[in-house]
């Protein structure tokens, strides 16, 4: 079930990895599994919505023949392992990911995976642009380059062990606080920030959504004049850096050692009644939420018994935005919510955020 679901997230309803489907590789058999993943996954899956087991079975036969990854062919492996035989062995693409630490050393690599220990101050149910920040500041990271597609491995140990019970996937990311600038104004008084602190940021004194606590000069020597902030060490502010954005295309899920998908896709337009249509109604349009969400899982159910099959299945999860754009609401009322939403932020291991314009 972890190629079924990895592929679904990858190729279902977003076209950021399309270049690995026409892109050169190198080798007989890894062009073979191109063509194989392209015409007998890729394109089936967009035009009818299903990929025929056979079809599957010829994929991770052909990927264990070219990969040094054992058992690929007849054994469950983690999402990530799948995705770095892909990337790195198959396709030998560039890293999606450039990372710049506080010495300028620049490092590539194709997941963060946000490591991190529990914050007591933290609420019991973070969500994922406030974990990635933290990861960033603690260890003094950067976006050397803004990425296409960023996958974001949440706070977890293999399939069991969980920082935290429930993880809340943010639908958008802002990094730009997270590629060497500030945003806004001193967080004191409005001026503008010449200073900033990370110091501040982690210590979770000031509630402030950007990587370090802006500051103009004036009030940031006052804040740093108190006895537990002496030993902060605030930095120069560098322009700010706007606009870099990131939506949630996709969320891997696992339990009990198996891996379904979330999809969060644009919503198509609402059909308005005939009788609604005319320039005389008087009724108020239902607001109407730009992404809905569908649930993928490969082993829904099962016909017959050994020598049977599986049967995958693609519900709609409705709600499902309003709830997560309503994160205050869903740490309230959590055990009121659906069993998707539930099932969402409990089960939340991979998350998938791409560029705008490629969903």
């Amino acid at each position: 079930c972890y190629l079924d679901a990895t592929l679904y997230a990858m190729f279902a309803f977003t076209n950021t990895m399309d270049y690995m489907l026409s892109s050169p590789v190198e080798g007989p058999v890894n062009q073979t599994i191109q063509k194989t993943l392209r015409e007998s996954v890729v394109n089936p899956l967009r035009e009818c919505g299903f990929v025929g087991a056979g079809h599957m079975k010829t994929l991770r036969d052909l990927l264990s023949r070219s990969s040094t990854l054992a058992g690929l062919e007849d054994e469950e492996k983690e999402p990530e392992e799948l995705l770095n035989v892909l990337f790195t062995e198959i396709f030998n693409i560039k890293p999606l990911l450039s990372f710049r630490d506080g010495a300028n050393e620049i490092s590539h690599v194709n997941l963060c995976q946000i490591l991190l220990e529990r914050d007591p101050h933290s609420s019991t149910m973070p969500h994922t642009q406030d974990l990635l920040t933290r990861y960033f500041v603690s260890q003094n990271l950067f976006f050397h380059t803004q990425p296409d597609l960023l996958l974001l491995q949440v706070p977890r140990s293999g399939k069991d062990f969980k920082l935290y019970d429930t993880v809340l996937p943010s639908t958008e990311l802002q990094l730009g606080g997270l590629c060497g600038g500030v945003w806004g104004s001193c967080y004191i008084c409005n001026e503008k920030p010449f200073m900033k602190c990370p110091q501040c940021y982690l210590n979770q004194e000031f509630k402030c959504k950007y990587s370090a606590v802006p500051y103009c000069k004036s009030c940031c020597a006052l804040v740093h004049s108190h006895p537990d902030r002496e030993n902060h060490v605030p930095e120069c502010a560098t322009n700010p850096l706007r606009g870099i954005r990131m939506v949630l295309s996709a969320v891997l899920c696992i339990h009990t050692s198996h891996y379904v998908t979330y999809c969060r896709v644009p919503a198509p337009p609402p059909l308005v009644p005939e009788e609604m249509a005319g320039p005389s109604s008087s009724s108020s349009p239902t607001p109407h939420s730009p992404y809905c969400w569908v649930f993928f899982d490969s082993m829904a159910d099962r016909e017959g018994g050994m020598g049977g099959y599986n049967i995958p299945q693609v519900d709609e999860c409705p709600q499902l935005e309003e709830w997560l754009q309503n994160p205050a609401k869903l740490l309230h009322e959590k055990d009121r919510a659906p069993d998707f939403v539930k099932r969402l932020i409990s089960d939340a291991l991979l998350c998938f955020y791409i560029r705008e314009r490629d969903t």
